[in-house]
């Protein structure tokens, strides 16, 4: 854990890295448990104070990680770097840190408690405590500011000084797939200086004293080709041409045997010079780290003991082009760290570049993640970085050609003789490159073909893409689609940018704050520098401004950073069909949409309709979370409502889309409500004429097409409900579609409330106010029905009962008896669950006399199955088990399994009264197999807590626990509150038995 806090950018990790540092992909159950008894226990060593009660300040906890509190380096102390001026009187520049004699070891981070300088670390003075890891690479880093300033000895010592901080493996011992993949980072890292301290050591006329350590290194590395150029280098030098020839055909050899390559350019040319017998020059790392010398400077230090400087050969620059990184980069720890990863071990890896492409939607990240990617795997390139904005995403895209020139004079090519024409400019890129190992960044590309010509043909090299849209066709080595961030992400830029006390102090507040951001990072840090400047907001007071969709990205705004310029410019660039489509799907508002349902949304047929809206997929607009499944990001889908910039049109579109989807899922409800209630020819009470034909296989199937469009269902009724009730001729137009509205969750309702279940029961009663507003009798009887079968699922018998009266009054009144037979049922089912049963059995005698007039089958079998059970509970289960065997015989008969499974429940529940256990376990579970057969879920579930049930009372409790799980988990996902109550104390009466 202390590793992954000191190694892991800003020191700041949320749990979920570190976890996943941790244990990788199997985490323990109790894991985050665990973290906190590890922070607890690093506070007790860290800082003993805070063991006493007080806050830690050197392991602080932030919104869902933790932080270690060090100070950077470069403050002062241990931790100044050799060479530099601060502590020298006479303005020289000698070494003001760590005596020579006295490395430290290097375990990536330190955990002994020594510092740099040799003394201890008590707990006291945490702040003092330094990182050899980050020594080592700001060593590096001063290394090259010596070389480019014509001190290659001052940057020799230094890389000396880096590489000798590595005693043994980098964090040995210390276990999880972070420290490995760690190790494997600072074992680069190690080389790479390596690498460079010899080139140096070698320029300045010690390649004797470099051999035996280059002989060691290329048969520790045997594919690393640079290793055998300096000792090439090292042996001419020392007057060993045989030597150095015969090194070359061993690498040659090699490569060829293991890569089926040839030797690269920079060793080719070594080669060339060895067999010319002239003086060797310095290889291009070595001339790299002092590419910004004035030439007087620079070639008179690259040039061997008593040569003449009038035969120098030109430095070759060191281009350092990469932006600067975000210093409260928050997040994505470790992605970044696979893909920091990736890049620093490519030569390894890949026989071609490695090409890196990072894609999502506007404001997701991108350009963020890859710079501070970047300047991580920034040691892994010693000749350099390389950096372009393409402007993919604006009216004018950057041309390859242009990148090419400014990369080509970046890299010393004269202006000169730098051809015209992408082609030939490609063609000197990647010659220039050629056995140089540089990163090239390539930031908002608009498409493959702008990116192609850009990318180098050494395979020293790397390329990090960055676009919208996914770059099919250009061939990478990885390609990540960049997500939004998790809570814990969101709510660590939170504390980042706003101070960590702002969401501590409102934690619920911060939480709805990032919601109503979409936990798009953009937004995330712009509601965090709005709460930064202005210290007298709470968070609570911001999220409030952004609960408001049609105001929300107007807030999304502060100084040169807003959301919605950067969905503009995705949406200027679509084509008309693309914006039609974008638009009318955010105008459903729906959370997720199925394909058959998008494609009623856009009048279009489902292929025409499939090949627009992964078009839109393809540019990061809209999102495709499963095959045929689609949805807008929340921001996008506000961003969608104003698109079109004329409030009439759009309100104008948006009823006419909402029309045509509410017009399909009525048709499909009806359809489904038929498959899973056969018997019952609902259609033509719900339906209008010509809505359209549908039509499923099989029970699931319905149920399946239901559940997936619950949401979308509860989503557009509450929202034809709100616009009902305004004022206007708008309102008056959504007010006729009401009683569509109502027939569908009529039609969804024996699939379950879901999840959506509050949801849908504010929308029902806003609907029986919108009809009565219309004059609508026999809307407001339905709505108003659905008002109580929603509270008789959630167990509210006081409301349900309220609610079914006066459904039953207006139904009557509005002659809708389908309806009221429905009404009567549940009305038995409240009078049933208060323990009237005599009343119960009345009620459902009346919805049974109504189904037999109407001639709905199964709407009469199931009241008759109610009545039965009201009957049973009263005592007489000796009856109603000898009338279940008849129904049984009767739903056989006519071809009825669903009647017959609930024959077979209600007979089990007979036969568990008259204490016969093991006869009613058989029939529950015949009853749950037939449920499940038909698609009826949440039936076949109370069919399974029955058997659980009846395999407790048989002392069969394993198995009873089993069921009741597997029972519960049904009745969690369809949202049935009062099943759940019923079901978690059987499990507690379990639990108590088993102890």
């Amino acid at each position: 854990m202390l590793a992954a806090l000191l190694l892991l950018p800003g020191r700041t990790a949320s749990s979920a890295e570190l976890i996943d540092a941790l244990w990788g992909e199997e985490p323990p159950s109790r894991a985050r448990s665990i973290l906190r008894t590890y922070a607890w226990r690093w506070r007790r060593v860290l800082d003993p104070e805070s063991a006493d009660g007080a806050a830690s300040e050197v392991l602080v906890s932030l919104a869902g990680g933790y932080r270690l509190a060090l100070p950077a380096f470069g403050s002062g102390g241990a931790g100044s770097a050799p060479g530099s001026s601060r502590g020298a009187t006479d303005g020289s520049a000698e070494p003001a840190g760590p005596p020579l004699g006295a490395p430290a070891a290097f375990d990536g981070s330190r955990f002994d408690g020594t510092r740099f300088d040799g003394t201890r670390f008590d707990g006291s003075e945490a702040e003092s405590l330094p990182v050899d890891a980050e020594q080592a690479e700001r060593w590096a880093s001063d290394a090259d500011k010596a070389g480019a300033e014509g001190r290659p000895e001052q940057a020799r010592e230094l890389l000396r000084r880096a590489v000798d901080l590595w005693t043994g493996v980098p964090l040995a011992g210390v276990p999880g797939p972070f420290a490995e993949r760690q190790r494997r980072r600072f074992a680069e890292l190690r080389l790479s200086l390596l690498e460079r301290r010899i080139a140096l050591d070698v320029e300045l006329g010690r390649g004797a004293s470099c051999v035996p350590e280059l002989r060691a290194l290329s048969d520790e590395f045997p594919l690393r080709e640079r290793l055998y150029a300096l000792l090439m280098r090292a042996l001419s030098q020392s007057g060993r041409q045989a030597d150095a020839l015969a090194a070359f055909t061993a690498a040659r050899r090699l490569l060829i045997g293991e890569l089926g390559v040839e030797p690269g350019a920079e060793l080719r040319a070594v080669h060339a010079e060895v067999l010319a017998g002239g003086s060797l020059s310095p290889s291009p790392s070595s001339r790299s780290s002092r590419s910004a010398l004035p030439p007087a400077a620079a070639s008179s230090s690259m040039i061997p003991a008593g040569q003449s400087t009038q035969d120098k050969t030109p430095a070759v620059p060191r281009p350092a082009q990469l932006p600067p990184a975000e210093p409260d980069f928050v997040g994505r720890g470790a992605l970044a760290e696979r893909l920091g990863a990736e890049l620093s071990s490519i030569e390894h890896k890949y026989a071609a570049p490695a090409v890196l492409a990072l894609a999502g939607m506007g404001g997701v990240g991108k350009s963020t993640l890859a710079l501070h990617i970047a300047h991580r795997a920034r040691p892994a390139f010693p000749d350099g970085q390389l950096y372009a904005d393409l402007h993919g995403t604006g009216a004018s895209p950057v041309p390859p050609q242009a990148v090419l020139e400014d990369f080509l004079h970046a890299l010393g090519v004269p202006a000169q003789e730098i051809p015209e024409g992408t082609a030939a400019r490609s063609s000197l890129f990647r010659t220039v490159l050629d056995g140089r190992r540089l990163l090239i960044v390539l930031d908002d590309a608009a498409n493959a073909a702008q990116v192609r010509p850009l990318l180098p043909g050494a395979a020293g090299c790397a390329v990090l893409v960055t676009s919208r849209a996914r770059l099919v066709a250009l061939p990478k080595s990885a390609q990540v689609w960049l997500d939004v961030f998790d809570d814990e992400e969101a709510l660590g830029l939170l504390g980042r940018v706003a101070g960590p006390e702002r969401p501590h102090a409102e934690p619920e507040a911060a939480r709805l704050l990032v919601d109503a951001c979409g936990r798009l990072p953009l937004a995330v840090r712009i509601v965090a520098a709005r709460l930064a400047a202005r210290p007298a907001w709470t968070v609570a007071s911001l999220a409030g401004r952004l609960a408001d969709e049609r105001s929300r990205l107007r807030e999304l705004r502060i100084g040169e950073l807003a959301v919605a310029p950067a969905f503009e410019v995705g949406y200027q660039q679509l084509t008309a069909l693309q914006a039609t489509a974008f638009r009318l799907l955010g105008a459903v508002e729906a959370v997720e949409i199925g394909l058959p349902a998008a494609a009623a949304v856009l009048a279009l047929p489902e292929a025409d309709a499939e090949a627009v809206l992964e078009s839109l997929v393809d540019v990061a607009m809209l999102e495709s979370p499963a095959e045929h499944r689609y949805r807008h990001h929340s921001l996008l889908r506000d961003f969608a409502h104003g698109a079109v910039g004329d409030p009439d049109r759009a309100a104008a579109e948006g009823l006419a889309a909402r029309s045509r989807l509410l017009r399909f899922l009525l048709a499909g409800a009806c359809a489904a409500f038929e498959s899973a209630v056969p018997g019952d020819p609902i259609r033509e009470t719900l339906a209008p004429q010509g809505i359209g034909e549908f039509a499923f296989d099989s029970p699931a199937a319905a149920r399946a097409w239901a559940r997936g469009e619950a949401a979308t269902a509860a989503e557009l009724t509450a929202r034809i409900a709100t616009e009902a009730l305004g004022e206007g001729a708008q309102a008056a137009r959504y007010r006729e579609l009401v009683p569509a509205a109502i027939n569908l969750l009529i039609a969804m309702s024996p699939f379950g409330p879901g999840p959506w279940g509050r949801r849908t029961a504010i929308a029902v009663q806003d609907l029986a106010r919108a009809a009565e507003r219309a004059g609508d009798v026999r809307g407001q009887g339905r709505a108003w029905f659905l008002a109580g079968n929603t509270a008789l699922a959630a167990g509210r018998f006081d409301e349900a009962s309220q609610h079914g009266r006066w459904a039953l009054e207006l139904c009557t009144l509005a002659e809708d008896p389908v309806i009221a037979r429905q009404v009567l049922n549940d009305l038995g089912v409240i009078a049933h669950g208060r323990g009237a049963y005599d009343e119960a059995a009345g009620l459902f005698g009346e919805a049974v006399a109504l189904a037999r007039a109407l001639g709905h089958h199964s709407g009469e079998a199931g009241s008759l199955l109610n009545m039965a059970v009201s009957r049973l509970r009263a005592g007489r289960a000796a009856e109603v088990l000898a009338d279940c065997e008849g129904m049984l015989a009767s739903a056989r008969e006519r071809g009825d399994p669903a009647t017959a499974a609930q024959t077979r429940y209600v007979s089990g529940l007979a036969l568990a009264a008259l204490a016969r256990p093991a006869e009613a376990a058989e029939r529950f579970e015949t009853a749950a197999t037939d449920w499940n057969t038909l698609g009826a879920l949440d039936r076949a579930a109370r069919a399974r807590f029955q058997l659980a049930k009846a395999l407790h009372t048989l002392g069969a409790d394993e198995s009873a626990r089993d069921h009741a799980h597997a029972a519960l988990a049904e009745f969690e996902a369809d949202g049935h509150a009062a099943d759940q109550r019923a079901v978690r104390a059987l499990l507690a009466d379990l639990d108590v038995a088993r102890d």
